[in-house]
């Protein structure tokens, strides 16, 4: 038995009141996209966004393995614990900017207060992958998979619509 910790995954028909089709409909229209941000409004949110087919893939890539002999170091688990993650750390301003160029747009933004908007959720949310990495398995780049989302909303509008 293993146990996999991830998070910040994206996709092909995500909710589009999610972050990713959220700025790239807004971003399409034009509208204004809130980055959050620290209380100064001066650093964006820091996430280790990752393609749904990414993790996927990882758990494939674990099924067959022995972990079984893996050296625990989550304070004597049971099982072997692995956290798959995006291979890049973006701030959400690097992002909905990435998303907004991909369409050959402007982006139209405001920073706001992350804790006031939402509180109880942090400016940085990450896992370390090292341990995956240094099993073999890493993601595809995330602008790839950014791109491929990107292309596959804008073509499927009826999506963003929902």
């Amino acid at each position: 038995m293993i146990i996999t910790h991830t998070m910040n995954v994206f996709g092909e028909r995500k909710h589009p009141e999610k972050y990713i089709p959220l700025c790239i409909k807004r971003a399409r229209d034009g509208e204004l996209v809130s980055i959050h941000a620290d209380p100064t409004k001066t650093m964006a949110g820091s996430r280790h966004y990752i393609h749904a087919a990414d993790v996927a893939d990882a758990l494939m890539f674990l099924l067959p393995l022995n972990v079984s002999g893996l050296e625990s170091d989550f304070g004597g688990a049971k099982c072997q614990k692995f956290n798959i993650v995006g291979a890049t750390e973006m701030d959400n301003l690097e992002l909905a900017q990435f998303i907004a160029k991909t369409q050959g747009k402007e982006l139209n933004y405001e920073m706001t207060d992350f804790h006031s908007a939402r509180p109880g959720h942090d400016l940085r949310y990450a896992l370390s992958g090292k341990k995956m990495k240094a099993l073999g398995w890493q993601p595809k780049p995330v602008h790839e998979r950014l791109e491929q989302v990107i292309d596959w909303t804008l073509a499927n509008e009826r999506w963003l619509a929902l």
